[in-house]
């Protein structure tokens, strides 16, 4: 089993770093998967992780039967509350299953059908990415759906358990969100800090223009978009608005299909809400919706016509399409659509109690707020005459110090 474990984290390691000469043959390796799968359907076929996690399985899985992998994912939704080193165990175990979903035997078992019907031509590595992208297809089977959702929850509480993530944003990660790695202990899971520290970034980018890599731009707007239509995905959301969700939007948290009615929820609830914890993370989600509209699904769903009317040509991204809807909301002469004027006016007002109670930190925040603000026009009137001011205090004052300049010469 130890040798088992040693060359299949070889073989992962190797994957993960692009290595172009495979350290393990290619035979070894065959012989190295019909071993792997055989353990994955029973926890008791790997006696290090089954004795590591003994005391852990008598505690909170005592009543699973052994067999269909049934006691691993027990011990997954547990983990919060496993022992350190059954913890450690589990998550080296979810990190070879996600880099190697073939390795995971309930999503195979779950999802079989779904993976002949929409992923049949792609590589074993990629069949989850191949599930989450036709996880809202009209024929995807409810059981695979609830998987793949809870498979993507795994993945957003760490960016070590999302592979695509991880090599897009090699590079992003420590540029940008070091001072997270450097304060969590070894062997504690990030609760999704990583990823949120990347989302944020990448609203952000508008404002600072401190731009994350192409790729990496590319997977963190499909995780914004997919978390929020889904509160569920958004680790650090639950983790610091789990009462508010509760007290505020419970209805819409019960709801089978979430489709972002608990995030718009708690937007509308703003100003009800007084945890700061909370508020900051309802805050970030309306940035992000500055940054690129599809990822406030209910906004996009309202306006979507007026999009491909009046804003056709613009570049989704980078607040461009925003932009455009907020002038044709101040244009006189064009007419919106009732839903959707009515839910830019209601982000209006959002934006405006955020810009108050979260205050520009620079020029650059300052100069967007302006620009955004439902009182552009009155605030860039009270600058121009803020400049006029100036200048004619520059003109009077500079004439009075010339003539007295000059009376002190002739004297």
């Amino acid at each position: 089993v130890d040798v088992v474990f040693c060359l299949s984290t070889t073989v992962r390691n190797d994957t993960l770093q692009d290595n172009k000469e495979q350290r393990v043959s290619i035979k070894c390796r065959k012989q190295l998967r019909v071993e792997e799968l055989e353990m994955t359907e029973d926890i008791r076929l790997e006696p290090e992780l089954y004795v590591s996690c003994k005391t852990d399985i008598d505690k909170y899985c005592q009543n699973i039967p052994f067999g269909n992998a049934q006691v691993v994912e027990c011990l997954k939704d547990a983990k919060k509350f496993l022992s350190n080193h059954c913890h450690d165990k589990i998550f080296k175990l979810q990190e070879t299953e996600m880099s190697d979903p073939e390795l995971d035997y309930t999503l195979m078992r779950v999802c079989k059908q779904m993976i002949k019907r929409y992923c049949s031509d792609s590589d074993s590595k990629n069949v989850l990415q191949c599930l989450k992208q036709n996880k809202n297809a009209e024929l995807m089977d409810p059981k695979c759906k609830q998987m793949i959702t809870k498979r993507q929850i795994t993945q957003n509480t760490d960016y070590r358990l999302n592979p695509v993530l991880r090599k897009a944003c090699k590079a992003d990660i420590p540029k940008f969100c070091q001072s997270i790695l450097n304060t969590v202990k070894d062997g504690k899971e990030l609760e999704g800090q990583v990823v949120s520290c990347l989302k944020m970034k990448y609203a952000d980018q508008v404002l600072k223009g401190q731009r994350l890599s192409s790729d990496c731009e590319d997977q963190i707007r499909v995780i914004i978009q997919e978390s929020a239509l889904d509160y569920r995905l958004d680790p650090q959301l639950q983790i610091h608005c789990n009462k508010e969700i509760n007290t505020l939007c419970a209805e819409e948290a019960a709801a089978q299909e979430q489709t972002g009615q608990v995030e718009e929820c708690l937007k509308i609830n703003l100003l009800k809400i007084t945890r700061e914890a909370c508020k900051r993370e309802v805050l970030n989600m309306l940035q992000e919706s500055k940054a690129d509209i599809f990822v406030d699904p209910v906004l996009h769903a309202a306006c979507g016509l007026d999009i491909r009317h009046h804003c056709a040509s613009i570049l989704p991204g980078k607040g461009r399409q925003m932009s455009c809807l907020l002038e044709q909301l101040e244009d006189k002469t064009v007419r919106l659509q009732p839903d959707c004027k009515k839910r830019l006016q209601d982000r209006q007002e959002m934006w405006s109690y955020a810009a108050k109670v979260a205050p520009a930190e620079g020029f650059a925040d300052l100069a967007y707020q302006v620009m955004t603000s439902p009182s552009k026009n009155y605030l860039m009137g009270l600058l121009a005459l803020g400049v006029c001011v100036l200048f004619l205090l520059g003109m009077t004052c500079g004439r009075i110090t010339k003539r007295v300049t000059r009376e002190l010469k002739d004297r």
